[in-house]
């Protein structure tokens, strides 16, 4: 296996880092969701167009392109619908010549989508309620898994929808959605193309929360340099030095793993997916704790980006199931 990236993947990476680090810093970081303008912009640099199938206009990207995308926004702790917007909803649509438009909005950045489970059809309006949707406070449009697992798309313009708003841990804005016989447009994605968008948006959230252990671990290194006590760096003291050792060696160990989940073949990349998130998912929770707990009282607070980052890594760490839902897939 080559685990090199290709010239072409190394200027992705490196235009995504430039891109994040006009915009954050210690100081901003985590604070927020990426504005739109920035949200946006992305689009217009044509990093959403890479990750969707050319069958919908894209580029075609894999999931080496997912990682290192998804890996830069964690770096940055920047708050974004990547996996579900782009990932998710955007392959849904792909195989449909009929929502096109939305496609097409969504690759340049201006249009939301919110992926939603829940509800039932009837007449071809769908009516239910589906609980703590992602993005759905501001999304342009919604594709709804079913319980019967239809996919559909609903327009927010559709009077029989009704948004509650849910802030979640993070500081970004989710919603209660109620579809009161909202009109519904069948899609008609293959199911191995979603399975595909499926996997794919597993390995983003992984790639997002190993970038974000790198900053955390990051960040800490250079306080307990700076941090005196009894004279001298905290850094000094063997337990302080033990516990930052530790700290690396779950970051390799998730990167390892983030690693070959991104590289394998794509018959392997599902189970692979599954493997990476159950150790992942618990392990950057667990060194974003200690990242917290070696900078002190301070570390709770907004003040500072570990705290900030504590947060949006206890979010990554629970979406769909977190590690737990990913151990009883394995165990099935």
């Amino acid at each position: 296996m080559n685990l090199a990236l290709s010239d072409e993947q190394a200027m992705v990476r490196d235009m995504v880092r430039r891109f994040l680090a006009d915009r954050y810093d210690a100081t901003t970081m985590a604070k927020g969701p990426m504005s739109s303008d920035d949200w946006r912009a992305l689009g217009e640099l044509g990093l959403f167009a890479l990750l969707m199938p050319e069958q919908a206009g894209g580029l075609g990207g894999g999931a080496v392109e997912v990682m290192i995308i998804s890996q830069e926004l964690g770096r940055a702790l920047a708050i974004t619908p990547l996996a579900e917007a782009i990932l998710l909803c955007g392959r849904a649509l792909a195989a449909d010549q009929a929502v096109r438009g939305w496609t097409d909005r969504l690759m340049q950045g201006d249009a939301l989508l919110a992926f939603a489970r829940g509800g039932e059809v009837v007449d071809g309006r769908l009516s239910g309620l589906a609980d703590i949707v992602r993005d759905g406070v501001n999304a342009d449009a919604f594709v709804v898994e079913t319980e019967a697992g239809a996919l559909l798309l609903v327009d927010v313009q559709d009077s029989g929808i009704r948004r509650i708003p849910v802030r979640l841990a993070d500081n970004s804005m989710a919603a209660n959605v109620r579809f009161d016989a909202a009109l519904a447009q069948p899609l008609t994605a293959p199911a191995s193309l979603w399975a595909e968008a499926h996997t794919l948006a597993g390995l983003s959230i992984i790639a997002e929360l190993v970038g974000a252990m790198s900053t955390l671990l990051d960040l800490t290194v250079d306080y307990v340099k700076q941090r005196h006590q009894f004279g001298k760096p905290i850094a000094s003291f063997q337990v302080v030095q033990h516990r930052c050792a530790r700290m690396y060696t779950w970051l390799e160990q998730s990167r390892s793993l983030l690693l070959k989940a991104a590289m394998v073949g794509e018959k392997e990349r599902t189970r692979a997916v599954t493997t990476a998130r159950a150790y992942i998912g618990d392990t950057a929770l667990k060194l974003a704790e200690e990242a917290v707990q070696l900078h002190g009282g301070m570390g709770v607070t907004n003040e500072l980006a570990v705290g900030r980052g504590l947060r949006r890594v206890l979010l990554l760490s629970r979406l769909h199931g977190g590690g737990i839902a990913a151990r009883s897939a394995l165990a099935a």
